[in-house]
């Protein structure tokens, strides 16, 4: 982990969404370093570069027949790093929904809009 330079890893199946919250960060807080995923499997794959945090799409892959979803990559990241801060993005305002993935290891569970963007990075910063 480098605090000076914390890697940053961002799973969403959406790239806009992906692409908007990389450059938010590198714009408005040099030193991150990103790396964004369209998949779970594909973030799993790279979890060997030790990122500092990740920020999981709750939905991720909810088009897609029998892929597996944010809780599921959730689960399987904390298997391999119980201490690996992951933030859950989601669009969906559910307490519900929040209490099951702090559950499953989630430290924190943001809803998508305006605020979510100084909200993550405030989390990452408190963590990492």
């Amino acid at each position: 982990m480098n605090k000076n330079n914390p890697l940053i890893f961002i799973v969403d199946d959406e790239p806009l969404l992906s692409e908007m919250l990389s450059d938010y960060f590198t714009q408005q807080y040099a030193g991150f370093n990103i790396q964004s995923f369209p998949t779970g499997e594909a973030c799993l794959q790279n979890l060997n570069k030790n990122p500092d945090a990740i920020v999981l799409d709750y939905y991720l892959n909810s088009k897609e027949k029998d892929a597996a979803n944010g809780i599921d990559i959730l689960r399987d990241i904390k298997k391999q790093n119980k201490a690996l801060p992951v933030i859950i993005l989601s669009s969906q305002k559910s307490y519900a929904t929040a209490a099951k993935t702090i559950m499953y290891g989630a430290i924190h569970y943001v809803i998508k809009g305006q605020e979510a963007f100084d909200e993550i990075y405030q989390l990452i910063k408190a963590n990492v």
